[in-house]
């Protein structure tokens, strides 16, 4: 049975894609959260809130800190870029702490809750 040149070409450039893309690949699913770990969240929310009054990173990192602080907040992200802060707390705690930590913050930093 003869094979067409095509199909010889597409084996070559499958072997090669998996070559290279292959260790990106491995990388990423091995960066994926385990199950208990994603069990362990199902009780948590993330919440996105916008911020103004962020000039600097180190006005950044005082709101990521202060939020980070927070009881039943487990991570905490701020974007200055983006005016943004993303938070992962539990279902309790009130929108209204988390705004309340990011006026803590400093003067001039007001927060307010993205809806969804």
């Amino acid at each position: 049975m003869k094979t067409s040149p095509w199909n010889s070409i597409a084996i070559v450039a499958a072997v090669l894609l998996l070559a290279v893309g292959g260790p990106w690949l491995f990388r990423e699913l091995r960066s994926l959260p385990s199950q208990e770990r994603l069990a362990a969240r199902s009780g948590e929310r993330v919440v996105t809130i916008e911020v103004s009054g962020m000039t600097c990173g180190g006005c950044a990192a005082r709101v990521q800190g202060n939020l980070a602080s927070l009881p039943g907040v487990s991570a905490s992200e701020v974007r200055i870029q983006q005016d943004r802060a993303y938070v992962v707390c539990d279902r309790s705690l009130p929108d209204s702490s988390l705004v309340g930590a990011i006026q803590r913050a400093g003067p001039g930093f007001l927060a307010a809750i993205v809806p969804k």
